[in-house]
């Protein structure tokens, strides 16, 4: 049924695409992305209207100037922007709003298609500071959280409200109030990028306390080395620790994104992953099953992607073979397929 659902979506993009100056369909589904991008507008004017109101600010046309950006800084937005990276989601003031048709298809564990929506939402009327947003809701999480359904194994989606403070000594703060599921948190991420001998290094340090989770801290430092044609060289040093999961998390990623043409790339990633108490499972008939902590590296991930923007602005594909050893598999091979279609609404598109 998954794969039915993946090709078949590819096979009317594709004949939308062929019979694009003909097909009365074209106008259908643009028609449509129109209707729902003027919708979004008007929502978030909505709630800007009552933001503003409970601040007490007053409708402003005074506009920020530009920061400067160096060459370097902007190859490697540029990049981060395409490709959605973590980084870029986590640190961006842009305004995006996101629908992700996201299907995963794997040897070793089980299939996963899902509907996301991420959105990222300013507040004029209440400074441009203030911005609402969105991760990853789906229709399972969402109906978790109505149903105020917190198992352990669920997955919850991100809702709140981010405050970018101006930058100070060098130093770009985030702080964000929200929820993830019902659970509400507290969040303050910290970047100071800077260069040195042709790279940009990026050290990024966030704490966040929540009522299920607790308190939990991670640091990530990125070294990135752009290249000409849009080309970019990124090392990725993480750890993270919570109250909740012992040990320590620790990865070293390798990336290389490459772009020949505009609103086309590829992606080629390494990572090392480990915990330094890392529970495996070594007996599975007791109850509850025998674990026994290692220390070492748990996973090594190889994935290759290809993303690009085709048939309208809004409209993007990305294909992600993938191979990875785990050691929940005793390091045996995982073979996956990701491919995800992003939409995008707003006046941006």
């Amino acid at each position: 049924m998954l794969y039915r659902k993946i090709f078949t979506l590819l096979f009317l993009f594709t004949i939308s695409e062929a019979n694009e100056s003909t097909d009365s369909n074209t106008s259908y589904i643009d028609d449509t992305h129109a209707t729902i991008s003027n919708k979004v507008i008007d929502w978030s004017g909505s709630l800007d209207d009552t933001i503003s109101g409970w601040l007490g600010y007053e409708e402003s046309n005074t506009t920020q100037a530009d920061k400067p950006e160096d060459i370097m800084e902007k190859k490697v937005l540029y990049v981060d922007a395409f490709f959605q990276s973590n980084k870029f989601l986590d640190e961006t003031d842009d305004t995006f709003v996101r629908v992700r048709l996201d299907s995963n298809i794997q040897t070793k564990e089980s299939d996963d298609f899902k509907v996301k929506l991420s959105a990222q939402i300013p507040f004029i009327k209440s400074k441009q500071n203030f911005k609402f947003f969105v991760n990853d809701l789906t229709t399972d999480n969402a109906k978790n959280i109505l149903e105020e359904n917190d198992n352990d194994n669920n997955v919850f989606s991100d809702i709140g409200v981010h405050y970018f403070a101006p930058e100070a000594y060098g130093i770009t703060s985030r702080y964000s109030i929200g929820a993830n599921g019902i659970s509400p948190y507290v969040r303050a991420r910290y970047n100071m990028p800077m260069e040195a001998g042709g790279w940009l290094i990026d050290p990024v340090q966030i704490f966040k306390y929540s009522v299920n989770d607790e308190f939990e801290e991670e640091t990530n430092i990125y070294f990135d080395k752009p290249f000409k044609d849009l080309s970019l060289f990124r090392v990725q040093l993480h750890r993270k620790t919570e109250t909740e999961i012992a040990g320590m998390d620790y990865r070293l990623s390798l990336q290389y994104f490459w772009s020949n043409k505009e609103k086309t790339g590829w992606r080629v990633t390494q990572s090392f992953l480990g915990n330094t108490e890392y529970p495996y499972v070594i007996d599975e008939n007791t109850e509850p099953p025998t674990t026994k902590s290692y220390g070492g590296l748990n996973n090594y991930i190889t994935t290759i992607s290809w993303r690009e923007n085709i048939w309208r602005k809004w409209f993007y594909y990305e294909v992600s073979p993938t191979v990875n050893f785990h050691k929940d598999h005793d390091f045996e091979a995982n073979y996956a397929i990701r491919i995800f279609f992003d939409f995008y609404f707003g006046h941006n598109f």
